[in-house]
């Protein structure tokens, strides 16, 4: 209803006498009115309800996450602590969200077996100091197949016998006569060989006595190489080491090396490091590029003898050596299990079998999807199914990657996936003889 407002009359006069004439209306309206206050503050206060259970939960569900000790949510709460305090530059995400005596309570076990490390040093026993030769394991395959079951006892003969037959019009054989199935790169084909563990076998080569795994497991992917002839084995450095590092193909490149791994650690404030400040002691070919020892960390070096030695010390008669830890297997006891307070990273592991083979591996990591990473326990688990006596691991993280032949087989989670970070050093493998 409209309501006119006449000259020397107010609007609100004629609404008031609109209601006195309209009372039954009026009230309605005065009812209507009621009602919608009513349902305001009754929606104010189921809002102010939501919002204090929401938060009643949010802090239970908070509350179980930190402090309860049912097994799978203790597992993960500790692996991923573990994880985040065990970067660099992100332990914020620990830190910011977790009470201090949580975190500390998780990390306790990682110092007390960093404490233990020192006690465990390498030392083969007198049976031990002549490997048997490798000699068969590396030329033509018209030489090694006869000796190749006894050479490569860890490859499936009959998957491998498949595939030969598979392939037996396609080139396989290298310019020298020998055998070469080159699937290594991450992204490649699967070859359908398989090791005696499982495993896929993504690349054979004699010429250079080289075998190449597909680690594949639960939330990780990687690559190991199993070099049959620790003597091609060898630390290489960045021909800048001290003020810069190199990426590790350029490593590789200047070194004729036909396969190679990260080794050192270096300084990285805010993840800007260019890998020229390696951590701890580096000796190369008997040169002593870095003096530095790091009484925190293992010495990690191939001897004279082409032995693998993990000590607290630069053992006698080493010709390459580096620092890393912590120690793996160490005389065949594996000294790591589970996370152990090292959480799931990407990482880089080098290690030695009781006749001699070096075991050279990589696991990709921070790449939901692809592979997120691997605990410590789970790696060392995998090389000592390979017959690991000896092993340690190295710089992982985003410094992590392998290659051979000319390129990266693996998948790095640094800003270049393609090639990695510059480094201070790597563990290569070169040709036969060179």
């Amino acid at each position: 209803m409209g309501v006119k407002n006449y000259a020397g009359q107010s609007g609100w006069k004629v609404v008031e006498e609109e209601r006195v004439k309209n009372p039954k209306q009026a009230k309605r309206r005065a009812r209507r009115a009621t009602k919608r206050r009513r349902r305001k503050k009754r929606g104010l206060a189921q809002l102010v309800t939501r919002w204090f259970v929401a938060a009643v939960l949010l802090a239970a569900v908070y509350c179980v996450l930190v402090f309860s000790n049912i097994p799978f949510i203790e597992k993960w709460r500790t692996i991923y602590i573990e994880t985040a305090m065990g970067t660099m530059n992100h332990q914020w995400l620990a830190t910011r969200f977790l009470p201090q005596t949580v975190i500390d309570d998780v990390m306790k076990g990682r110092m007390a077996i960093e404490l233990q490390q020192e006690e465990y040093n390498s030392a083969w026993g007198a049976e031990e100091t002549a490997f048997p030769s490798h000699a068969d394991a590396v030329g033509s395959w018209k030489t090694v197949k006869k000796h190749f079951s006894e050479q490569y006892p860890e490859i499936d003969q009959a998957s491998l016998k498949k595939y030969l037959e598979k392939h037996k019009n396609k080139k396989l054989l290298d310019k020298d006569g020998c055998l070469l199935i080159d699937r290594a790169a991450y992204d490649e084909e699967k070859t359908g060989i398989k090791t005696i563990y499982g495993d896929d076998v993504c690349a054979i080569d004699t010429h250079n006595g080289i075998v190449i795994v597909s680690l594949d497991g639960d939330g990780y992917a990687g690559r190991m190489a199993i070099v049959k002839n620790s003597e091609q084995v060898r630390l290489a450095t960045a021909p800048n080491l001290g003020s810069a590092g190199s990426y590790l193909d350029r490593i590789c490149e200047r070194n004729d090396a036909v396969l190679g791994i990260n080794a050192s650690g270096f300084s990285d404030p805010e993840g800007t490091g260019n890998g020229g400040e390696a951590f701890g002691m580096i000796l190369s070919k008997e040169n002593l590029y870095r003096k530095s020892l790091d009484t925190t960390m293992k010495v990690i070096g191939l001897n004279k003898k082409n032995h693998l030695e993990i000590s607290n010390t630069l053992p006698d008669g080493a010709r390459d050596a580096m620092q890393f830890s912590p120690a793996l297997v160490v005389n065949g006891e594996q000294l790591i299990s589970g996370s152990s307070g090292w959480g799931l990273q990407p990482r880089s592991v080098i290690g030695q079998t009781k006749d001699g083979e070096m075991l050279l591996a990589i696991v990709d990591g921070r790449q939901p999807g692809y592979s997120v990473g691997i605990t410590l326990g789970d790696l060392a688990d995998i090389l000592y199914q390979y017959g690991a006596y000896q092993a340690c691991n190295l710089d992982g993280g985003s410094s992590a990657v392998m290659y051979y032949r000319g390129r990266i087989i693996t998948h790095s989670s640094a800003a270049n996936s393609e090639r990695g970070r510059h480094i201070p050093d790597g563990w290569i493998v070169t040709e036969p003889n060179s």
